[in-house]
């Protein structure tokens, strides 16, 4: 059995967190089944009411305390659901280098396989955050493939603020363009390259 794809979200910011996850499932193609684990308190599984869609949420946080919840929530989430893709929306809180432990668990490695790391962030949250919270979503900034961002303004504002981190490796890109990313288009029979 192959490894199940899973995107793991992470990010300073809630609500934009949350508001990009919804977009995601939004943007589920309906011929795929896909599972969403919610530890990030967001009530996402309220909001979803769609037997394509199955939902679990675990609390505490995923890379410390609820590393037991977070792993069980998992497992059966893919046992009961077996999803085409796994979604993880993480806690703001949670240590990239110690999810990626749990998540490279052997038993967790041999049913799934993190595709994408993606961190949603605001200049807002960045810029106003005390320093061992900015500590932590320097952290989660680094360990994102790619920093997503609501839209182009915000995308311009994180990458300025990524260059004064010293995260010179990573770009901030809209929203849109990380969904484009993850889920593209599909392609029309017959069209040639161009």
């Amino acid at each position: 059995m192959n490894p199940i794809p899973a995107v793991l979200v992470t990010g300073a910011s809630s609500a934009a967190k949350a508001s990009f996850v919804r977009a995601l499932l939004a943007a589920r193609p309906v011929n795929e089944r896909w599972a969403l684990l919610d530890n990030d308190g967001d009530n996402l599984a309220r909001d979803r009411a769609d037997p394509q869609l199955p939902v679990a949420t675990t609390g505490g946080c995923a890379c410390c305390t609820g590393q037991v919840a977070l792993r069980t929530g998992l497992v059966q989430l893919i046992r009961q659901s077996r999803p085409q893709r796994l979604i993880i929306a993480a806690s703001g809180a949670a240590d990239p280098v110690a999810l990626e432990r749990v998540l490279r668990d052997e038993h967790l490695a041999r049913a799934l396989q993190v595709t994408h790391r993606l961190c949603v962030a605001t200049p807002e949250q960045l810029s106003g955050c005390p320093p061992p919270a900015r500590e932590r979503w320097q952290q989660q900034l680094r360990a994102a493939d790619f920093v997503v961002a609501t839209n182009d303004a915000a995308a311009q504002a994180l990458g300025a603020m990524l260059a004064t981190f010293g995260i010179v490796d990573k770009r901030a890109i809209r929203a849109a363009d990380a969904l484009l990313a993850l889920i593209p288009p599909p392609t029309v029979a017959g069209a040639t390259a161009a």
